[in-house]
């Protein structure tokens, strides 16, 4: 190495010169030592890659001594050269570097000369010019790489492939290196061969668990391994070599394996508990893992909120799942409390939908229809039941129930029903009874207007319980009174709303199952056909006809089914299964409200509920028409040359007439609904006012003042203020028809009819979309904001927008902007 120099001592040229030498010797001294040391390094490596590739575990003990002796003197025969090694000298060092010099004449062997007539001025002249000379050849030396001559030693570069040999063996010898290299010392096989010895042990979790298998290092283990793994795991030991076994202690319960060959050692333990795992060789351990069993819970199911039991007999449930890893089925069981009774049908099973998160964890909504179902009715206890991917199942807690089953108001079919379901559950009791209830609906056929189908009907029905002596023919004399039952309730109308709730499972089970737009689309035409040929149906029923209620209107259904396809389209499942349940429950609904018998007073108190809703609609009519007549009129003054459009314009005296006979309908409606028993509601009464001050105005006796809020920005024409008049009186007619709901569901007679809520969803009830005022759709559903899918959310959000619009109560300034909004779409 050269020597240290002050920084701040000139770069003489023999400083320099003396830096150069230091460095040529180093070169020198790596010529000589690399070529043994790269000789050496290859028998090395392919000693390393004879040993990782496992040759000596079938060499015997003294082959191994013979091939060890053999690469010992190679790498003995490969050091040789370095006993002969010498530091090079200081001449050897100038030598190379004359030899690598860009100058001839030996530069650096002549920087050492020295002057030999030292006393000839000129010839210390000619001597100091020949040192400048030499100085400046030094400045532009410089030291050549070491050249140990390998090519020239190793022309085919044999060594390479030494290493490439042992890196390849190395990664194949994976973990079982250090055992394959100490294979080569072990000489106690002297006497015959070694088998191979290549061993591997791993964990295998279950597959529910989702994790990937666990390798275990059974070579130079210092200390047992801790591991923690999920119950049911397998654990594999593997080996080429019978010197090696394996045993299990604690909960690992040995696997008994059949058809392994004979040079392959297997054992296998399942693991169902802590235990530990030994791995030995010759009978000697060499590796123990203790082994902690993650045990995997029970799923947990539970419900959300209670059942809701809706009008046509199906039972909707909220519930929540959960597991560690996964739920694969659910379901709700049920029971009665005489569990031991002989039964013809055995309890209906409601197959749960699993949520669409990842292992069906979370909360989900099931409706399954049970209207059909024998036990339709019946007290019975619940159990929702849930089975993970392990196989363990999980249950909620019981609760008692009645089924849920459809409504029927006919004396006799309601009979019939009560019938086959006694006969069900008790056959051996209730048989006798059966027989003679089905005699006594026999008597006077005549006086109870029995019609002669429905008399043979019951004739066939009591003969053939009589003659029944099996399980079978029992179940086939319920069936028939389950067919007179429907036959006498529904006429006609029954297969329509069989098919419609067939269609609707359809469409249920398409999206559950993820199935195609196209098929979606085909599904949902289906029932929008089904659903409009049922509401016919309904329409034409004279029974429906005389409710006084406003039926469901075609666009509300058609605005329902779009959005329940367009839920489906954009990946919404739960959205779309969510609408569909609100449809369900929709004609469930109509079907109860249209069966249910009414007094006169209640049917007369929903006549007057459908007058105010007809009300509602003239009025907000009349202000639309005043608002047109006010813009024009101030389109007018605004452009006195331009000439006049009375195509569609309503003359003043028109309006006026109109808002006094709307007065005046408000009037008798509160009458009526006071000779009803309705407590006054001072919503008419304001309603009331503000219709008076829009008649005034539009006689021009207003007193100018504007509405409150939310006329603001009308100004002060007669006709702005009767708008103004007329906006406050809407409201006021919304705030009594709520109060007016109130009432009835307060004194039972509002029936639940969410689908006829008083001006379309501007009551307390649901609008044609099934949303109460709060924005809510129903516990099946949850907040409006949480279900639809873009592509819904904007079109509802453009409807809210034309809405507003085209309210004159509204600023100009936010018409006008919620005008360039739109436009901008």
């Amino acid at each position: 190495m050269p020597p240290s120099r002050d920084p701040n001592t000139p770069d003489t040229p023999a400083a320099r010169l003396e830096r150069l030498t230091q460095r040529t010797r180093a070169a020198l001294i790596w010529e000589q030592i690399w070529p043994p040391l790269a000789t050496a390094g290859a028998v090395a490596a392919l000693f390393l890659a004879v040993s990782w590739a496992g040759l000596w575990f079938f060499a015997p003990g003294w082959a191994r001594l013979a091939g060890l002796g053999l690469f010992a003197i190679a790498l003995l025969a490969a050091l040789l050269p370095l006993v002969r090694f010498r530091l090079p000298t200081r001449e050897a060092a100038l030598r190379r570097l004359d030899r690598d010099a860009p100058a001839k004449h030996g530069p650096a062997t002549a920087f050492e000369d020295d002057l030999a007539n030292a006393a000839d001025p000129e010839t210390q002249a000619m001597w100091a010019l020949h040192r400048a000379r030499v100085a400046r050849q030094i400045e532009a030396l410089k030291v050549a790489p070491p050249s140990p001559g390998m090519i020239r030693r190793d022309p085919r570069a044999l060594r390479y492939a030494a290493l490439l040999l042992a890196v390849a063996a190395g990664f194949g010898a994976g973990s079982q290196r250090y055992a394959r290299l100490a294979a080569a010392f072990d000489f106690g096989a002297i006497g015959g061969a070694s088998v191979a010895a290549r061993v591997d042990a791993w964990i295998d979790p279950p597959a529910y668990a989702g994790q990937a298998p666990i390798v275990l290092k059974v070579a130079d283990q210092r200390q047992p391994e801790n591991l923690s793994v999920p119950e049911d795991s397998v654990i594999v030991l593997r080996a080429s070599s019978e010197d090696f076994d394996a045993a299990g202690s604690g909960a690992l319960k040995a696997v008994k394996l059949e058809g392994k060959p004979q040079s392959i050692v297997e054992r296998r333990f399942t693991v169902q508990g802590d235990g530990e795992f030994r791995v030995t060789r010759n009978g000697a351990r060499i590796a123990t893992f203790a082994l902690h069993a993650v045990i995997t819970a029970k799923p947990t199911i539970a419900l959300v909120e209670p059942p809701k039991p809706n009008a046509s007999g199906s039972l909707a449930l909220h519930y929540k799942i959960a597991d560690a890893y996964g739920v694969a089925s659910a379901e709700a069981t049920f029971d009665s409390p005489g569990a031991g009774k002989h039964r013809l049908v055995e309890p209906p099973r409601i197959a749960l939908s699993l949520p669409n998160a990842p292992g069906g964890i979370g909360e989900q909504h099931t409706t399954s229809d049970l209207s059909e179902h024998a036990w339709a009715g019946a007290e019975v206890t619940m159990t929702l039941r849930a089975a993970d991917v392990a196989g363990k199942v999980g249950e909620s807690e019981p609760i008692k129930l009645k089924l849920p089953q459809r409504v029927f108001t006919n004396p006799l079919a309601k009979a019939l029903v009560e019938e086959r379901r006694a006969l069900i559950l008790d056959p051996d009791g209730a048989r006798g009874k059966v027989q003679t209830v089905l005699a006594a609906l026999q008597l006077a056929p005549d006086e109870f207007h029995t019609s002669p189908s429905v008399y043979l009907g019951l004739r066939a029905a009591e003969a053939r319980l009589a003659r029944a002596s099996t399980d079978p023919a029992l179940i086939a004399v319920a069936d028939l009174l389950w067919a007179m039952a429907l036959q006498i309730e529904d006429g006609d109308a029954s297969q329509t709303l069989k098919d419609l709730r067939a269609a609707e499972q359809k469409l249920r089970d398409a999206l559950k199952n993820g199935a195609s737009e196209e098929e979606i689309r085909e599904l949902t035409k289906e029932l929008r056909q089904l659903a409009e040929r049922y509401m016919q149906e309904m329409a034409q029923n004279p029974q429906s006809s005389q409710s006084g209620d406003e039926p469901l209107d075609s666009k509300d259904l058609e605005a329902m089914l779009n959005q329940l396809e367009d839920s489906a389209k954009n990946g919404a499942k739960d959205d779309a299964q969510a609408m569909l349940d609100q449809l369900q429950d929709m004609f469930e609904n109509m079907r109860g409200a249209q069966s249910a018998e009414e007094s006169e007073a209640e049917k007369e108190l929903r006549r007057q509920m459908s007058e105010l809703n007809k009300l509602l609609k003239d009025q907000q009519a009349l202000r639309d028409d005043t608002f047109k007549h006010d813009e024009r009129e101030r389109a007018r003054r605004q452009r006195p040359d331009a000439s006049p459009d009375n195509g569609d314009d309503a003359d003043p005296q028109s309006l006026q007439q109109r808002q006094q006979d709307l007065r005046d309908r408000l009037e008798a409606m509160k009458r009526a609904l006071k000779s009803l028993g309705a407590k006054g509601e001072p919503g008419f009464d304001d309603a009331q006012k503000d219709m008076e001050d829009a008649e005034r105005d539009m006689q021009g006796k207003g007193d100018g003042q504007e509405g409150q809020g939310a006329g603001q920005g009308r100004g002060h024409t007669p006709m702005g203020d009767a708008v103004e008049a007329q906006g406050r009186a809407l409201e006021a007619l919304r705030k009594g028809a709520q109060g007016m709901q109130q009432q009835m569901q307060a004194a039972g007679k509002g029936k639940g009819n969410g689908y006829r809520a008083v001006g379309k969803g501007q009551g307390q009830g649901r609008d044609p979309l099934g949303r109460d005022k709060n924005g809510e759709r129903g516990s099946s559903e949850g907040q409006l904001h949480e279900g639809p899918e873009a592509a819904a959310r904007a079109r509802q959000v453009q409807q809210e927008l034309r809405r507003r619009l085209s309210d004159p109560n509204r600023p100009t300034d936010e018409r006008s902007y919620i005008e360039r909004l739109l436009k901008s779409e």
